[in-house]
């Protein structure tokens, strides 16, 4: 395959690129902080309850076996 040129059908998307994912949860960051009422502690929590980044990076970039989880 390092031969073949990747041909990408037109209109095509990504949607699960890490910049993405963190992008997006920066945005959940600010409306829990909002949320919060600007209690960083809180905001934390709601952040961690509605956060999908690191599960999604999870689900596309298993960890090899054998590996340790940080």
């Amino acid at each position: 395959m390092a031969d073949e040129e990747v041909q990408e059908p037109e209109n095509s998307t990504v949607d699960d690129w890490f910049g993405q994912n963190v992008a997006r949860d920066q945005d959940v960051a600010d409306e829990a902080l909002d949320d919060a009422g600007g209690d960083p502690d809180k905001a934390e929590s709601i952040f961690h309850e509605r956060a999908e980044g690191e599960q999604t990076y999870e689900e596309g970039h298993p960890r090899p076996e054998g590996s340790a989880s940080p």
